[in-house]
């Protein structure tokens, strides 16, 4: 049984990890921009309160962005810098609760896009630009995209105070991770599964933690659904009352990679890859306008010279504390199964597995970590997947978590044990007629 047990393990995560383990201009530039005169001068637009009183009673936390929660209140401010802006950055959404049905299960990805701070007409966008179409450097075409595709304009987000000394402005970031318009597009998510019967419910909605480190802020907030007045809704099983629920929803903000040695691949349609896709306007000779970069890890050795080499920075994957004791050990030697494959590349070890802590403090939908999740559902609809986080710009993955399905996972392990039972029975006959 035991045998059973490790050899499915390692068949389903030699599925799932091949998922996971799979210089152009972009307009809008990548520039900082200095703030204008009429903003350091303006008059404290918030009922004549100053920066100091609006985040008073909230917690300071500093990090890739300053933040301030306060959580009595419900509110989480944004403070901003003038480098803060015309800045790519990365969002990326996931549920970090699910329902147990209807495809609603944690660890699913919502959205990831890249994202800019902007100021306009004395208010802040928060704009997604559009890197579908790129040109190369000095290529006056550039123009041309500006005039001829737009940029996503998201949010635009009054400011509530400039500091006097810092010449920092501050913005109220509660709508943008609570609302009904809120960055992870629920709505849209929720029409493919549930229909319209269900909406955001602002009273039981509310952020449930706030966290800031030097390279990204992790934001958790709690989403409550109710079904609309009128609406027959669904019968949803898995939960005591299918008229409401909760979700918890991650939001990871990091700065775009710029200063590494990452170089983009160009994808082989020869070979199945992930690709972060483009247009390339400035390519007037190529077969194909479009430029194709296979995701991939930014894998480099210790020593360039030897044959095989461990790599300066391994890939490494975090076994999450619900996974049962049982499948530890089994899904750790699946994992580690990759590195014959990295070693034909020249790498040694560059896959490692560590044992997430059951007193860990840190959350496994944290960005800096990749995981193996194990999800329990009333009625799966798959096994397992294994979705990862990129940076569009240049294929490279910044993060990947893989997905176990336990019931879908037991039921197959069952399955499968069933006629092992059955085909050994058979042998056993076999070999007793021919005695």
């Amino acid at each position: 049984m035991t045998k059973v047990k490790t050899f499915f393990t390692l068949f389903s995560l030699s599925i799932l990890l091949t998922f996971a383990l799979s210089g152009l201009h972009i307009h809008p530039l990548n520039a900082a921009t200095a703030f204008p005169s009429w903003l350091i001068a303006q008059e404290q637009p918030t009922a004549n309160k100053t920066f100091e009183e609006i985040v008073q009673n909230s917690q300071k936390q500093e990090g890739l962005f300053t933040l301030y929660h306060n959580q009595e209140a419900g509110k989480v401010y944004l403070e901003l810098t003038p480098e803060q802006f015309q800045k790519n950055y990365l969002c990326f959404i996931s549920l970090e609760s699910g329902i147990g049905e209807a495809g609603i299960v944690r660890g699913k990805h919502l959205n990831d896009f890249l994202f800019q701070w902007r100021l306009q007409n004395k208010k802040v966008q928060l704009v997604v630009p559009n890197i579908n179409f790129r040109t190369q450097p000095n290529d006056p075409q550039s123009r041309s995209i500006s005039r001829s595709v737009s940029d996503s304009v998201l949010y635009s987000l009054p400011i509530l105070s400039t500091h006097p000394e810092r010449q920092t402005i501050l913005i109220d970031l509660s709508r943008v991770i609570t609302s009904d318009r809120d960055l992870s597009n629920l709505g849209n998510y929720f029409s493919r599964f549930l229909g319209s019967n269900y909406s955001i419910d602002a009273e039981t909605s509310y952020i449930y933690q706030v966290q800031t480190f030097p390279l990204n802020v992790e934001i958790e907030s709690v989403f409550g659904f109710s079904q609309n007045s009128g609406s027959r809704g669904r019968n949803l099983s898995s939960l005591p009352d299918s008229r409401a629920f909760n979700l918890n929803v991650r939001y990871s903000l990091i700065e775009v990679p710029s200063e590494n040695s990452y170089h983009p691949r160009l994808a082989d349609e020869r070979v199945g890859y992930f690709t972060s896709t483009y247009k390339d306007i400035s390519n007037s000779t190529g077969r194909s306008p479009f430029v194709r970069y296979i995701n991939r890890w930014n894998l480099e050795k210790k020593d360039p010279n030897a044959s095989l080499s461990p790599p300066v920075k391994p890939i490494v994957f975090w076994i999450e504390n619900s996974v049962p004791l049982e499948y530890r050990e089994a899904i750790k030697e699946g994992i580690l199964m990759w590195n014959k494959a990295f070693e034909k590349a020249g790498f040694q070890d560059a896959v490692q597995v560590q044992q997430m802590p059951d007193d860990a403090t840190w959350d496994p939908a944290d960005v800096r970590y990749n995981t193996i999740r194990w999800s329990t559902s009333f009625q799966p609809l798959f096994n397992g997947y294994g979705p990862s986080h990129v940076n569009p710009l240049t294929g490279q993955i910044l993060d990947a978590d893989i997905v176990i399905e336990s019931n879908q996972f037991l039921s197959c392990m069952r399955e499968l044990v069933f006629w092992l039972k059955i085909i050994n029975k058979i042998i056993i006959n076999k070999m007793a007629s021919l005695k």
